[in-house]
């Protein structure tokens, strides 16, 4: 399917209860519609290849750049934008799964996810668009407001529990990797910004 901000607008509106959530439009260009709450910020992004558009969903806390996936916080350069791969962590976490037991579970999804996932409500869905959105809208019913409370400003101590949860769960990814190379006689240095640093 092509993708234009229109339609990614009519489809998120009908889609996810923002305004029972707090969120009005904050950004608006060709490629990206940012809203947010008293809480966060959500950015929709189209992704355009040669034959297909794909619609992504970021969260952000408040401070987080309209059009950079990175910024300076506390002198360090950090992601300010958490996708699909990192909102599995966020949810583990917030389900209280240790870090060990994410990393040995190497990123399915946590159990509510993959119900949803079996669902026949989602099976029946035949646009990636909707099942996306839908997806991040079960995501909000289930985990009510300690989802967005997570991201908040005001509550920085929930944020370094959750950073201090990245941290062990990279250490043990980082040294995994990095034994591996060594093995193949290579080195590795994982890229900046590292996974846990978020802001």
């Amino acid at each position: 399917m092509r993708l234009d901000i229109t339609t990614v607008a009519n489809l998120v509106t009908r889609s996810l209860p923002l305004l029972d959530r707090g969120f009005t439009e904050s950004a608006k260009t060709d490629s990206y519609l940012i809203y947010n709450s008293p809480w966060c910020r959500i950015k929709f992004l189209i992704e355009k290849d040669r034959t297909q558009d794909y619609l992504h969903v970021y969260y952000g806390r408040l401070h987080a750049a309209d059009n950079s996936w990175t910024m300076k916080w506390k002198r360090e350069n950090c992601s300010c934008w958490r996708h699909h791969a990192d909102l599995q962590l966020l949810l583990e976490f917030l389900d209280g799964i240790s870090p060990q037991e994410a990393y040995q579970r190497h990123l399915k999804p946590v159990p509510f996810i993959q119900d949803y996932y079996d669902s026949e409500f989602y099976q029946s869905m035949t646009s990636s668009e909707e099942r996306t959105l839908k997806l991040h809208a079960a995501i909000w019913e289930h985990y009510g407001m300690q989802f967005f409370e997570l991201f908040d400003l005001r509550r920085p101590e929930l944020w370094e529990n959750y950073i201090d949860f990245l941290k062990a769960y990279y250490t043990l990814s980082y040294e995994e990797t990095r034994t591996v190379h060594e093995k193949r006689g290579m080195t590795w240095n994982p890229s900046e910004p590292l996974g846990y640093k978020v802001c």
